[in-house]
């Protein structure tokens, strides 16, 4: 079962993003702070971070960065609804895909199956 770490630090986005998630076998771990996905990460790494790119502790973008440093290969799915330039910030910051909110389940669902398959892919 392949885990999927979120953080975001709106709980009704992220409880809406985890019952997606959930209903499809993946093993999620909810978290709400960059600082807390950082540890959720260190302590075992997940098949795919999901993080919003507005965080209360830590610009997501930097998350994103800090992510890529520890682990390259990592998937990483961005999310914004604050505009354009976060979600292009988020591309340069190296994150995998970048989708706005709110979200489609149908595009979060297809998009996750993709990263995490591509993560698998022989090389």
């Amino acid at each position: 079962m392949a885990r999927i770490v979120i953080c975001d630090g709106d709980v009704q986005a992220g409880r809406f993003l985890r019952l997606v998630l959930h209903g499809q076998a993946y093993e999620v771990e909810m978290v709400h702070t960059a600082a807390d996905c950082l540890a959720a990460c260190a302590q075992s790494w997940p098949h795919l971070v999901v993080t919003d790119l507005t965080l209360s502790d830590m610009d997501g973008c930097a998350l994103i960065r800090r992510l890529r440093i520890a682990r390259p290969t990592l998937p990483i799915l961005a999310l914004s609804g604050s505009g354009d330039d976060l979600l292009r910030a988020g591309w340069q910051s190296g994150a995998d895909r970048v989708l706005s909110k709110p979200i489609a389940p149908a595009l979060l669902l297809s998009t996750t199956a993709h990263l995490i398959a591509a993560l698998n892919a022989p090389p």
